[in-house]
């Protein structure tokens, strides 16, 4: 521990003001970091009361060491004489002297021993008004005092910085603080589940699912080089906007003539299969933007429709599911139809009955897959034998869709 010292130059000056019973120090000075670190810890509005009270508890305690120095010397002092006097009465008196005289002033019961124990001793004076820790009055009973006020009771110091409701105390300031943190999570919680409502009632939504289906027709038309345009937004033949997307078919087989399939996004529509309702829709479609095929690709699947569905001989309606497969035999499907009805009058023999087939196939394919995914929902464990039938059951109707493709596709002559 880092000693002490007093600033010699200058001196301070201690003043004793009796009628008042007050101490005024000037220019004192300390040069001690332990004792500046622990002013420097204190707030500095509490810091002359800390100070105050620091030097009354130190004046307090040095006086009860120096007392019992004194009473520590006394003792020794009375026994030094006590063995002095019995010395020289015994030389001067004899083996037996004033030995019971002395005995009974400075023996172990001696009037002196109780006058002692009377002031220094267990219950004596000095202990019940210096010592006493229940005696308020005594230096021990204020110390005492002192330290309860900052640490029992739900008056102290202590307790009152705990207290989450007292203003300005620490735990207080933490609270009001993670109370604005949770509110602000909660405001932004709120802000985003209303922007989803928000979303569901408005044409915001149909934008969302349009932007989805625009990247999935650019990777499933992308093997056939066919392009694609986003429509959505714009007046078609008929003076409305009926048709999202127009894709153009890229094919040796059209033969340079216009071959295209219009896209109707239906995002979290109720579909209605009649004249008036989708139907209809799509027959617009195909006259607004000029196409010779229309799908309605819906956001999820519908019991108008189900996963997929045709309609006649030039519209299709499918659900875009959860990874776009019923979107994808739609597209390829409707291409192979409009190949198939440009070289209707050709002398190219194409086995349509065995298309047709194939096409009943997917559309049982995808079938099954729905009717086994719905399972799935109701299965706790899910077992990998009924993931392979799913995953074996995608890669037959990719299979069977390529099967088509080379089936219309004209063979090179030698």
């Amino acid at each position: 521990m880092a000693r002490q010292r007093l600033v010699e130059q200058p001196e301070f000056d201690i003043t004793l003001n009796p009628k008042t019973k007050t101490v005024l120090i000037r220019k004192m000075e300390m040069q001690d970091p332990e004792f500046y670190d622990i002013i420097s810890d204190q707030a500095e509005n509490t810091r002359n009361d800390f100070l105050t009270k620091a030097l009354k508890i130190g004046a307090i305690a040095l006086k009860d060491i120096t007392i019992t120095q004194k009473v520590d010397y006394i003792k020794a002092e009375f026994q030094k004489l006590y063995v002095e006097l019995d010395d020289a009465l015994h030389q001067e008196l004899g083996k037996e002297g004033m030995q019971g005289e002395l005995e009974k002033i400075f023996g172990d019961a001696g009037k002196l021993q109780q006058c002692l124990d009377n002031v220094f001793g267990k219950n004596g004076k000095l202990v019940r008004d210096i010592l006493d820790m229940n005696n308020k009055t005594s230096p021990i009973g204020q110390l005492r005092e002192t330290i309860e006020s900052y640490f029992v009771g739900k008056d102290s110091q202590v307790y009152g910085m705990l207290d989450p409701h007292a203003k300005n105390s620490p735990m207080c300031c933490l609270r009001d603080d993670l109370m604005e943190k949770l509110e602000k999570i909660e405001t932004k919680v709120t802000e985003q589940i209303a922007k989803k409502e928000i979303i569901e009632k408005t044409p915001q939504k149909g934008f969302i699912f349009e932007d989805t289906l625009d990247q999935f027709l650019i990777i499933i038309t992308k093997p056939f080089s066919d392009s694609i345009e986003r429509v959505s937004k714009e007046t078609g033949a008929l003076g409305s906007k009926k048709g999202d997307f127009v894709i153009s078919i890229n094919d040796v087989m059209t033969e340079g003539r216009p071959a295209s399939i219009v896209i109707e996004a239906k995002a979290g529509e109720k579909i209605s299969l009649t004249q008036k309702g989708l139907k209809g829709e799509l027959d617009d479609a195909i006259k607004n933007r000029q196409a010779n095929f229309a799908i309605a690709v819906t956001e999820t699947i519908t019991d108008a429709a189900g996963c997929y569905r045709e309609l006649e001989k030039d519209k299709i309606i499918c659900a875009y599911g959860d990874n776009g497969l019923p979107l994808e035999v739609a597209y390829r499907v409707a291409r192979a139809r409009v190949l198939l009805n440009m070289h209707r009058e050709s002398k190219k023999e194409i086995d349509t009955g065995r298309i047709r087939a194939i096409i009943d196939r997917i559309s049982n394919d995808l079938k099954t897959i729905q009717g086994v995914k719905t399972k799935l929902t109701s299965i706790t464990n899910t077992s990998d034998n009924i993931r392979t039938d799913i995953s074996q059951l995608e890669t037959s109707i990719r299979e069977s869709l390529n099967e088509i493709q080379e089936i219309i596709r004209p063979k090179e002559t030698p």
